[in-house]
């Protein structure tokens, strides 16, 4: 990977990523939360290329299965299911990696096996900032939006349903507002690449 983000990759956009704090909530209150992370200017860099054309070109056609993770992509799986290792009282319980962006659910306060609540000794902030940098060092450089999405998960409906929604996440990416559309006259040239 190039050293120095040049921000040329194709796919990009401008102004992803958008504070999304609950004004005076404490991150650090055992919940569960709704996290989204973007790549800078939403390059799709964390699956390998022919993941993402083959994903793209199937936009008018049947949901899209099986990514293969670019080196950076793998990067930060390992970094993010490295999370609950490194803080007491904390647990990924869902992850999906995309093209160009992450989502996971992430539990604050998890109980021990006899029952006993284990509270996070830190705050979400300070996790995602962490962990962001902990990529950005392995990697030589920085990939990743300023800011990051954050949702409180205040129901075990909405849980569940935002754990449908990460496990099925790639399947459907052609329908995210994330996804790169390629112009109907160069599919052609796109399908070509695909299958060199």
């Amino acid at each position: 990977m190039d050293k120095k983000f040049k921000g040329d990759i194709p796919g990009q956009r401008e102004g992803f990523g958008r504070p999304g704090r609950l004004r005076g909530f404490d991150y650090g209150t055992s919940a569960l939360y709704y996290v989204t992370m973007i790549t800078r200017k939403g390059a799709c860099i964390l699956w390998d290329w022919r993941s993402v054309l083959a994903a793209i070109s199937r936009q008018y056609n049947e949901p899209f299965e099986g990514p293969i993770l670019s080196e950076c992509g793998q990067t930060v799986k390992h970094f993010i299911e490295q999370i609950e290792f490194h803080y007491a009282g904390i647990k990924v319980e869902e992850l999906t990696v995309m093209p160009n962006h992450v989502h996971m659910l992430i539990r604050f306060g998890v109980y021990s096996p006899s029952g006993r609540l284990i509270a996070a000794q830190t705050n979400l902030p300070t996790v995602i900032q962490q962990m962001k940098q902990a990529v950005t060092k392995h990697l030589g450089t920085a990939i990743w939006a300023r800011t990051y999405i954050d949702r409180i998960v205040r129901s075990e409906k909405e849980a569940d349903e935002l754990a449908q929604y990460i496990r099925n996440n790639s399947r459907y990416w052609t329908k995210d507002s994330l996804c790169p559309k390629i112009p109907e006259d160069r599919e052609y040239e796109w399908m070509t690449i695909l299958k060199e």
